[in-house]
């Protein structure tokens, strides 16, 4: 009988295959989203861990955050249901397992490696490799160094141009095994989710072919290929509609400054985001840049217009400090404003996904963002070194779309992938 309490459910075969030959130095499980790769790799890492002699471990991911919901958080409901003691020091950022010192790392930034640097390590349990830099996975692997380490990894695929996939998926010399996860692999999602999740993206798309089919493909052309006119509203529009409206923001100094007002409405297949209007200022164009001051003016004229109050939130872009002090200092401001650190690629393939389920709409009025949106391209010269990004061309009333989307997608305000509950 199956305890639906308990964290384990019924390994599917391919689970069980990493769960029995992952014993290389570097174990990769590799594939789509939701095939339980995690969970496998926590259950390898624990068992191997119980059978070390040694006692200091480390577990990383490319936030703290973003590893205390993806692996801690599942981590730590194992331990508890085979009622094994435990002391996890926030603080320190390490959890203590009998005489076992696991200590937690973000590996999110170049300069990341210096903070493993001294460590010595028995072996290490990595989430999403592939959003880690170079110097820092390079750096945690030398940091194993004790007799008999070993590392579980997890990622979803990415650029073929990769590091990852260049100097490990296909190195026959590294110490490396690679195991493949399909959708299918987790026993625990039915079949309703599944196509759910598989209708979620466009076939063609270099998301569903990562995310879903676990494939390593760079992209290449136009980013929102999943934008078609039915992604184009027509006439008035009815703002008693919406029962939400958000703004999102570009802040350029010398370029375009852009603001995006949204609307949020309910639908049978969730909620959908409206492009009102598209509001920007060009400084190159006008040939000057604009001062603070002016862009409160426009922002104050943008919410009057809309009858805008302290239930819409105003989205600044983080490099845009001054604006936000000043739009706080402003009376005439009703609406509540805070600040958006985005995750790019993981804007992207949101909105992707809004575009192919017909979700993401802009009014036809806003030419100009429909015009940056049909032209948003991959960079290939970034592509050729195995970093996915777009061309920054054309692109500030794009990028002013994502905070409000993001903010609601979540369920909760967010400061790039740290969500605060």
């Amino acid at each position: 009988m199956i305890d639906n309490n308990c964290p384990l459910q019924p390994f599917s075969k391919a689970a069980y295959h990493f769960l029995v030959s992952s014993d290389a130095f570097l174990n990769l499980a590799v594939g789509s989203i939701r095939s339980g790769k995690t969970i496998v790799s926590i259950v390898c890492f624990l068992a191997f861990m119980g059978e070390s002699p040694h006692t200091s471990f480390a577990i990383a991911g490319k936030t703290i955050n973003s590893l205390r919901r993806n692996v801690i958080k599942p981590f730590l409901e194992i331990l508890d249901y085979f009622n094994e003691s435990y002391v996890y020091n926030r603080a320190e950022q390490v959890i203590h397992v009998g005489n076992k010192d696991i200590y937690l790392f973000g590996i999110d930034k170049v300069d990341a490696e210096d903070k493993i640097k001294g460590s010595t390590f028995a072996g290490a349990l990595l989430d999403e490799v592939t959003t880690m830099p170079e110097n820092g996975f390079q750096m945690m692997l030398s940091r194993n160094s004790l007799s008999g380490a070993r590392i579980f990894a997890t990622c979803n695929p990415s650029n073929p141009n990769h590091y990852i996939y260049t100097d490990y998926v296909c190195n026959p010399h590294a110490n490396v095994k690679t195991f493949q996860f399909r959708l299918e692999d987790n026993n625990t999602l039915t079949d309703e989710y599944i196509h759910n999740v598989k209708s979620m993206y466009d076939c063609e798309s270099v998301f569903y072919k990562r995310n879903i089919l676990g494939e390593w493909v760079s992209g290449q052309g136009a980013i929102f290929d999943s934008f078609t006119d039915d992604n184009i509203i027509h006439g008035d529009i009815n703002l008693d509609d919406y029962y939400r409206f958000g703004i999102g923001s570009d802040y350029g100094t010398s370029t375009t400054t852009a603001y995006s007002p949204i609307g949020f409405k309910d639908s049978p297949d969730g909620t959908v985001y409206t492009l009102l209007s598209e509001h920007y200022f060009d400084a190159q164009r006008e040939g000057r840049s604009q001062a603070d001051d002016e862009r409160v003016d426009d922002i104050v004229a943008i919410q009057d217009y809309y009858h805008f109050d302290a239930s819409t939130t105003f989205w600044c872009s983080h490099d845009a400090e001054s604006l936000k002090v000043a739009l706080l200092k402003d009376e005439r401001v009703r609406m509540d404003i805070d600040t958006f650190m985005p995750d790019t690629l993981d804007c992207i393939r949101r909105m992707n996904t809004l575009f192919h389920q017909n979700r993401l709409l802009i009014h036809e009025s806003c030419t100009e963002t429909i015009k940056q949106i049909q032209s948003y391209e991959w960079d290939l010269r970034a592509s050729s070194k195995g970093v996915d990004k777009p061309v920054k061309v054309d692109d500030h009333l794009v990028d002013s779309l994502r905070a409000p989307i993001m903010q609601d997608i979540t369920g909760h305000k967010v400061w790039g992938d740290v969500v605060y509950l």
